[in-house]
C-alpha cells in the first residue's frame, strides 16, 4: 500500500510478485470488496483498504508486544510473583534480596506478603502463593521444604534491665517478670512454650503481642522482656539487646516452601534462587 506497487511490494517482502498479488486477490474475495484500484501498473487503494491497513497495522503492532512480553515472561524479566514470609525474616533477611530482584526486574509484579508459618504453608498447597518462607509444612500438605537458616530464641531486654548484663538468660531468670510473646499460632511462641520453658509457667505473667516490632517497641518503653528470635537487626545501639537462652535452645529450620517448581514461572525460580543467597553455610570439618 506505501509502495503503489505490487512489484515493489514483492521486493520488500521477498516474495515472487504473482504470490502477492495472488495473496491480494484472496484476501479480496474473502472479505468481498476491492481493496485496491489498478491503474496500469500503479494500484490505489480504497477507503476499505485504507481502513484495513490502519487496523491491520496495530494488530501487527500488539503481536509484536505479546511476543516480547511472552519473550520477557520465560526469560524471567516479566510476569508475576506471589510469595510470603515470616517475620522477623521477611525484614531482617529477605526485604534487600526482594529489593535488588526488584530493582533488575522492574517488569515482574510481585507481590509479598507477611504472615504466620501454617497460613503461608497452606496457601503455597492451595495455590494463592507460587512459594513462601516459613518453618517446616506439615507432612499432609505434601510441600517441598529447602532448609536456609536455623533459629535460636533469644530475650529481647532494656539494656538498663538487671539482666542485660548476662551472657545466658535461663527461664528460671525470668521469674516475676513480664514476658512479651508473639500469638499461640506463631512458631517462636510455640518453641518456647513446648521446649523453653515447658513447665513452671505461671512464675511470670505474659502479656501476648501480635507484632514482633511492637515487642520490640514495649520493650524499648521499658515493660517487660521479649521472646524473639536471635538477630542483631532488632537491637538498638543505646536501648535493645537480644541474649542467648542457656542451654538447652532448640533451634527451627527456616527455608522456601513450594508445591511443583515445574508450574513455577521463570521469575519466581530467579527469586527462589536470590533468596538462596541467605542460606547458611555448611558447618566447616576439622582438619586432620
Amino acid at each position: 500500500m506505501r509502495h503503489g506497487h505490487f512489484l515493489k511490494a514483492a521486493e520488500e517482502l521477498q516474495y515472487a510478485p504473482s504470490t502477492v498479488t495472488l495473496q491480494i486477490q484472496r484476501l479480496e474475495a474473502d472479505l468481498g470488496v476491492s481493496l485496491f484500484i489498478r491503474d496500469g501498473k500503479r494500484v490505489i487503494v480504497t477507503e476499505a483498504g485504507r481502513w484495513l491497513q490502519h487496523e491491520a497495522a496495530a494488530i501487527l503492532k500488539t503481536i509484536g508486544s505479546m511476543r516480547q512480553t511472552v519473550s520477557d515472561i520465560a526469560a524471567g524479566d516479566n510476569g508475576s510473583v506471589r510469595l510470603a514470609a515470616i517475620e522477623p525474616v521477611a525484614s531482617q533477611q529477605l526485604a534487600a534480596v526482594i529489593a535488588g530482584f526488584c530493582k533488575a526486574r522492574p517488569k515482574v509484579e510481585l507481590t509479598m506478603e507477611v504472615s504466620g508459618s501454617r497460613s503461608i504453608a497452606e496457601r503455597v498447597q492451595s495455590g494463592e502463593l507460587d512459594f513462601g518462607v516459613c518453618s517446616v509444612p506439615a507432612a499432609n500438605l505434601m510441600l517441598e521444604f529447602e532448609p536456609l537458616i536455623e533459629e535460636r530464641l533469644g530475650i529481647l531486654l532494656h539494656t538498663d534491665h538487671p539482666l542485660a548484663d548476662r551472657t545466658h538468660i535461663a527461664s528460671d531468670d525470668l521469674a516475676g517478670l513480664t514476658v512479651l510473646v508473639k500469638e499461640q499460632t506463631c512458631i517462636y511462641r510455640q518453641l518456647w512454650e513446648t521446649a523453653v520453658h515447658p513447665t513452671e509457667r505461671h512464675a511470670f505473667s505474659c502479656i501476648e503481642v501480635g507484632s514482633i516490632s511492637v515487642i520490640q517497641q514495649m520493650v524499648k518503653a521499658e515493660l517487660g522482656v521479649g521472646i524473639v528470635p536471635m538477630y542483631r537487626g532488632l537491637e538498638e545501639a543505646g536501648s535493645l539487646v537480644i541474649r542467648p537462652f542457656a542451654e538447652p535452645n532448640p533451634v527451627i529450620a527456616i527455608g522456601i516452601v513450594y508445591k511443583d517448581k515445574n508450574v513455577l514461572g521463570k521469575a519466581a525460580l530467579l527469586l527462589m534462587n536470590a533468596i538462596r543467597s541467605i542460606r547458611e553455610p555448611p558447618p566447616s570439618r576439622p582438619t586432620a
